[in-house]
């Protein structure tokens, strides 16, 4: 195994996210998906209270990783509060799949 630069974001929802983020969902939604083909995104989802998003997300540094989510349609419109970023070892198979 060998670990990459990864982080994990925990996006925090407004207290009426329900309401603010439907004319920004499929953006958002839109956003998630290409981060996921692109491996730049490892993992996307929400917390099951719907308290915050959770994503883990390959970035060269926490700064980088916070940019990302900045640019989120759920960011630009309020729908997210607050942004924590953390250093996470998130264990990958080498290349080649051996290990």
């Amino acid at each position: 195994m060998r670990f990459e630069p990864t982080f994990l974001v925990t996006a925090t929802f407004a207290a009426d996210a329900a309401v603010r983020r439907e004319p920004h969902r499929q953006a958002h939604l839109a956003r998630v998906e290409s981060l996921l083909a692109d491996g730049t995104a490892l993992l996307a989802g929400a917390r099951a209270d719907l308290g915050a998003s959770v994503l883990v997300l390959r970035a060269a540094d926490a700064g980088a990783a916070r940019e990302l989510c900045e640019q989120d349609p759920y960011w630009r419109h309020g729908v997210w509060t607050a942004i924590e970023v953390a250093d996470y070892l998130a264990a990958v198979p080498p290349p080649d799949g051996r290990s």
